[in-house]
């Protein structure tokens, strides 16, 4: 990690990781020709979400977060090569323009060096008193492991929640799967394969009053690149119940984007980078 002392060091184990809710969501509520003037600039170039910055806040102060983006991204890449050409910091608009009732965050960053580009992209956050964003490739990804959030159990236990969250659809698991580019003679082995993966994370939620009421986030490795199949499996498995004998029956809650770092897999008082050592971020 660059030893830049105006930046938080990236911790021991890494920075926590940001969740998205699909693969392209980078390019979500773009205007069109927008989206494409950006596909047809030259890599390298990458993507910028700001922390703590609604879409009506970038839409109002577009030209000073670019300003403040440039400004941090110019201090890396004199640090690679000194004199490095000017970096272009270009904002999103919305489509559908005034009338827009989602507004995009993101936020193209060109006319950068490969070196400069994977640095920050390798770094992913980057944080001064200033201005805190995460950097991410020019690209749509893997499916996210995020699949849905579940309450309503009366247990904490993971390893319960785990096996409710696949015990009674094995079946339409695996007719989700064959839908997808696996083989037909694969799909069985790519169930397993997401049912062995299922790994569950307590949020430690707390109604008002402080009562703690537990949520659980399920994440799964997707074995399909299939945008269609994924977004079916994950629609098909929010909307079911998860019954179990003795600790309540589960059903999925919303998810939310935190405002400080837009994951979607916790609210904001529960946002791990205000906990970061030396975090120059937004705090809770």
């Amino acid at each position: 990690s660059t030893v830049l002392p105006q930046f938080t060091p990236t911790p021991l184990g890494g920075f926590p990781l940001i969740h998205m809710s699909h693969s392209a969501q980078i390019f979500d509520h773009l205007d069109n020709k927008v989206l494409l003037a950006w596909f047809q600039v030259e890599h390298p170039k990458f993507v910028v979400r700001v922390f703590d910055c609604t879409g009506r806040d970038v839409s109002e102060k577009a030209a000073i977060l670019a300003e403040r983006i440039r400004a941090n991204i110019a201090v890396v890449a004199n640090f690679i090569h000194q004199g490095a050409q000017p970096v272009r910091v270009s904002p999103p608009q919305p489509q559908g323009r005034k009338d827009a009732k989602e507004l995009p965050l993101s936020f193209l960053i060109h006319n950068i060096s490969l070196e400069a580009r994977d640095l920050i992209v390798s770094q992913r956050i980057w944080s001064t008193s200033d201005i805190t964003f995460e950097a991410r490739p020019f690209s749509c990804y893997r499916p996210p492991d995020l699949l849905f959030c579940i309450t309503g159990f009366t247990t904490s236990d993971t390893d319960i929640i785990t096996k409710t969250a696949y015990e009674d659809n094995r079946a339409q698991i695996n007719d989700i799967l064959s839908m997808s580019e696996i083989p037909e003679e694969k799909v069985h082995v790519a169930t397993w394969d997401l049912i062995r993966s299922i790994h569950v994370e307590r949020l430690d939620f707390k109604i008002a009053g402080g009562l703690p009421v537990p949520r659980f986030n399920i994440f799964v490795h997707s074995p399909t690149c299939d945008a269609k199949a994924w977004t079916e499996l994950r629609s098909f498995l929010r909307i079911l119940e998860y019954p179990t004998g003795l600790d309540g029956c589960g059903a999925a809650v919303a998810l939310t984007p935190c405002p400080i770092c837009h994951s979607i897999a916790h609210p904001r008082g529960l946002c791990p980078f205000p906990s970061v050592p030396q975090w120059n971020g937004p705090k809770t």
